[in-house]
């Protein structure tokens, strides 16, 4: 959750920025035009740029709607295009790909990665109950441990085969991982022991 508020307020903080900056360019080409006298900046361009880029908080909404599909890019690149430079498209596009590709794919990858750690975590949490299982089919006399004669009585079980095969270890080498997990060196391995091993 925390990423996804981080991305969702660089986002934000991205748009704030541009709005400023174009609604600073439409202020300063309303003042040098003299758009507060009668008769001047009539023309649809400029009735267009006052529209769009008339103040930071309609700036804001316009821009998030040309980068989220609710606004044709045109109608958002014209009015800086015929009234302040045609440069100020090559900008706008600047920034539509930069929200589209950049920011949007670090969203996308937040949603992907938290995908892949519930996978993993729902990994682990199978393994556990599996390795649970395993124990209990391997413990004959019902007393909570194995001991190396239970251990080797199963070694043709295909559960236990394929445990080995899943943590890279060869079924020849079962009396070292044997050892390995019985740390208290009695002779046996209770089930924290297979566990945590």
């Amino acid at each position: 959750m925390k990423p996804l508020v981080s991305s969702v307020a660089l986002l934000a903080l991205v748009i704030y920025m541009i709005a400023i900056y174009f609604t600073q360019l439409a202020l300063h080409h309303r003042l040098d035009a003299g758009c507060g006298q009668p008769g001047r900046c009539e023309s649809e361009s400029d009735v267009e740029l006052s529209l769009r880029y008339g103040t930071v908080d309609t700036t804001i909404l316009s821009l998030f709607q040309s980068v989220t599909g609710g606004l044709e890019w045109r109608y958002m690149a014209e009015p800086l295009m015929n009234s302040i430079s045609p440069w100020m498209g090559v900008v706008y596009c600047l920034y539509i790909v930069f929200t589209s590709l950049a920011l949007m794919n670090i969203v996308t990858g937040v949603f992907v990665e938290s995908a892949l750690q519930r996978g993993r975590e729902d990994k682990d949490t199978y393994m556990i109950n599996h390795l649970r299982d395993l124990f209990g089919a391997m413990d004959m006399n019902r007393n909570g441990t194995i001991s190396w004669s239970e251990l080797e009585d199963h070694l043709d079980d295909p559960k236990l085969i394929t445990f080995f095969k899943d943590v890279d270890i060869d079924i020849s080498e079962a009396r070292g991982l044997f050892e390995l997990l019985d740390r208290d060196g009695s002779g046996t391995i209770d089930a924290d022991e297979f566990l945590s091993g």
